[in-house]
């Protein structure tokens, strides 16, 4: 038997350390179980817990890195390895970062190390930028003890003595015209001592020039969302504010203004936005207020990302902004976490471990005992849900725009009628297009969106409707008109677009559907002297790209900003009066029960997008569904009619936020494997979820059923509470392990389950 023990306290660093013999460690090799230890005596009352250690692992014993994450005064394991060294003399997770990677591994049902892992930038743990080198330092030791110093060691004293400052042992020896041996033997008599420091390595300054902040008076809703929080701070304990607000509401000056009570009260503030294309303008607005402001997003080179996360450890960043991973900053005093755009599904993860950064950062702010502000003009029903039912969530509204000035009216353009009066493929409608020359003929700014990169979503055959699909996944090839190939946007693959028909060999290929690049040839057929910028992730793909884009708009050196999901939130531009979304139907076609909720959020957030000036705006929503009743709400900017309606149906078939979902996923090469495994599963799932009170479906295939050359199927289980998916996975987790050639993903409160 195994008898676990509390770790002491360390009174120096006020940190839990552990004396006993054996330790468990969690190793971030995707297995999910933890490994015993023996601790050596040297290390005993050193160790703490989320501390990294070296370990020997495997027949080989090659060493791996993992976490302590507790003590054990006895084992039952009759061979028993033993912890190599401490990898770091201290810990680099502070005690709430450990306790969360816990709750990340029993929630999201993921491996302890991984947890850690996500938590931990690869770039930390690699420590980019900074580099390992030796030193030659003169002692304290007198040369009068020494019997005898010859004369090239004198000149290597001397030559130490006249730098004033240590240095390599090649370059000491280059300069002193000796080689490295003689400064080894001054080294064994006692002279100089070689030591090995770390030094960094330059990044680049992320922070933006700036002009004077001008003065900003709170509207009376933004003065009464500000006094509930900054209430909340007073007291000093953990609570969820949702702050809904229209578009153009002042959500932001909300946030500063919190955020500035937290700094005047010497702690710091956590604040996620989901695109990285917002992240200039977030620091630009944020540079503002407060001088030490760090960043945290994909974008950064590995050296500037461990220099930000340094930065944050050390103190010297009183704001960390950034996307989904910044909530794991490892802030030394947190005060206040902010989750802009909340709705947004990029706070996904979509790899292991599958954490929502929102739920996370509640999490966060529950262990550490601070308010959590959540924000958005159309949350995610699960939140707009928790305010209602949930004792610590509570809710303020912005319902009027900064000024007084309107929503922008939004007019629906029926698609069926534009095809059946007009000759051709069109893209833009007649109604937007006159709106766009109009925009353009009094210098104004036009957005228009569209869910779908490239020219075409797919190549047909008019004759026998063969549709080019990828040979390595279940979906459609998209058609690029430059480089002039079909590409795939799962897995990758381009391919060369066919003369002929594969199937019937009729020279009848046609292209159908639109997407960013033939909406870009479109407009700058129809309009040759309107200047286009494209933002899309084929676009984007160069560096600083979305910062140069966004500022050549901002600066009236583009007319129209066309893209998808990267141009329909946060962005703020007083000149901008038109906005097209261009196919408004794209999400309400998904096999996914969110759908109609994607829908209405996006076409209410680009439409956000227009009349944020004095000039006013106008919004064009162009769809073939114009009686849909999302898009008609979204029109009229009735969120609340919206939500009551979804989650009535909702609560009928006990989707989120009236239950949990999970999703089990298996996927092989071998389509006979990833069935045959499925079903395994399946099977050993009956009898715990009867108990548990959680329902089945499926198994059956993905609704993309091949990825990247793997087939692809999975279950759906759907539970009351997230109390029982707990212990429902409490007992299942160990028996889910997959048979050969299979891999096995599970997703809880999965945000899609194609």
């Amino acid at each position: 038997m195994t008898t676990l023990t509390m770790p002491q306290t360390d009174p120096n660093l006020g940190r839990p350390t552990l004396a006993t013999p054996f330790v468990t460690v969690a190793l971030p090799l995707g297995l999910d179980r933890t490994f015993t230890y023996a601790l050596p005596k040297r290390l005993r009352g050193h160790v703490i817990t989320g501390q990294r250690v070296a370990v020997p692992f495997g027949k080989g014993n090659r060493t791996i890195t993992g976490w302590v994450v507790g003590g054990l005064e006895t084992t039952d394991l009759k061979e028993v390895k033993e912890v190599t060294e401490l990898v770091d003399t201290e810990p680099l997770l502070s005690l709430d970062l450990v306790d969360l990677a816990f709750w990340m591994s029993r929630y999201y049902v993921t491996p302890l190390g991984q947890a850690f892992e996500a938590i931990l930038p690869a770039a930390v743990r690699q420590n980019a930028g900074f580099k390992t080198i030796q030193l030659v330092v003169r002692t304290e030791k007198p040369e009068a003890e020494v019997d005898r110093v010859l004369s090239k060691q004198r000149r290597v004293l001397d030559r130490l003595a006249e730098s004033g400052a240590p240095l390599a042992p090649r370059e000491l020896a280059r300069q002193a015209g000796c080689t490295v041996a003689v400064i080894k033997s001054l080294e064994e008599k006692g002279l100089v001592r070689i030591e090995t420091r770390q030094v960094d390595e330059f990044a680049r300054d992320l922070f933006i020039e700036l002009e004077e902040p001008k003065a900003i008076h709170l509207t009376p809703e933004q003065g009464l969302a500000l006094q509930r929080i900054k209430n909340l701070l007073a007291a000093d304990t953990f609570g969820v504010l949702l702050l809904q607000g229209v578009t153009g509401s002042g959500k932001t000056e909300v946030y500063l203004r919190a955020i500035a009570a937290v700094v005047e009260a010497g702690r710091q503030a956590i604040v996620l936005v989901p695109e990285i294309a917002l992240t200039p303008q977030t620091i630009r607005r944020f540079r503002e207020r407060f001088t030490q402001v760090a960043v945290l997003h994909s974008n950064l080179t590995d050296v500037e990302r461990h220099r930000q996360w340094r930065d944050i450890a050390e103190g010297r960043a009183d704001v960390v902004i950034g996307a989904r991973s910044a909530v794991f900053a490892p802030v030394r005093d947190l005060g206040l976490i902010v989750i802009d755009e909340e709705h947004e599904n990029s706070f996904k993860q979509d790899t292991s471990p599958r954490y929502h950064a929102r739920d996370v950062a509640i999490m966060r702010g529950h262990l550490v005992g601070v308010p959590v502000i959540l924000g958005s003009a159309t949350p995610s029903l699960e939140s707009y849900q928790n305010v209602r039912a949930i004792q610590h969530y509570q809710e303020s509204r912005l319902a009027q725009r900064v000024g007084g000035r309107p929503l922008p009216p939004v007019q629906i353009v029926d698609m069926r009628l534009e095809a059946a009066e007009r000759k051709g493929q069109h893209v833009i409608s007649r109604p937007l297009e006159a709106a766009i020359d109009e925009a353009w003929r009094k210098q104004e700014q036009v957005i228009l969106f569209l869910n779908r990169r490239g020219f075409a979503t797919h190549l047909f055959c008019v004759r026998c409707g063969h549709v080019a699909k990828c040979p390595d996944c279940d979906v459609g090839l998209t058609y690029h008109t430059k480089p002039g190939i079909l590409q795939c946007h799962y897995c990758g693959r381009r391919l060369k677009p066919p003369e002929k028909c594969p199937s019937c060999s009729a020279e009848t290929i046609n292209y159908w559907g639109t997407g960013t690049q033939r909406v870009e040839e479109e407009v700058s057929r129809k309009f040759p002297e309107i200047r286009v910028g494209r933002m899309d992730s084929d676009s984007m793909k160069r560096r600083g790209g979305h910062e140069s884009l966004l500022s050549a708009f901002r600066d009236g050196e583009l007319d129209i900003l066309l893209g998808t999901q990267m141009v329909a939130k946060g962005l703020d531009f007083p000149n901008v009066t038109v906005v097209g979304v261009v196919n408004a139907d794209v999400a309400l076609s998904l096999p996914d029960f969110r759908a109609n909720e994607r829908t209405f959020q996006l076409i209410t957030q680009v439409a956000g997008r227009a009349g944020r000036g004095p000039k006013g705006g106008q919004v064009f929503v162009q769809t073939f569904q114009p009686e849909h009743l999302t898009i008609q709400l979204a029109a009229n900017h009735d969120y609340d009619s919206f939500a009551k309606d979804e989650l009535a149906t909702r609560q009928a078939r006990g989707y989120p936020p009236f239950g949990r979902l999970a999703r089990i996923l298996v996927r092989s090469q071998s389509r006979q494997k990833a069935a045959e495994a499925i079903q395994a599963f399946a099977g050993r799932l009956i009898e715990p979820a009867r108990i548990a009170g959680i329902t089945i479906l499926g198994p059956q295939p993905c609704p993309l059923a091949k990825l990247s050359r793997f087939w692809r199927y999975h279950i759906l289980l759907k539970a009351p509470t997230a109390k029982a998916f707990l212990h429902f996975w409490d007992r299942m987790r160990t028996d889910l392990n997959p048979p050969g050639g299979v891999q096995m993903a599970i997703d809880v409160d999965p945000q899609s389950t194609l």
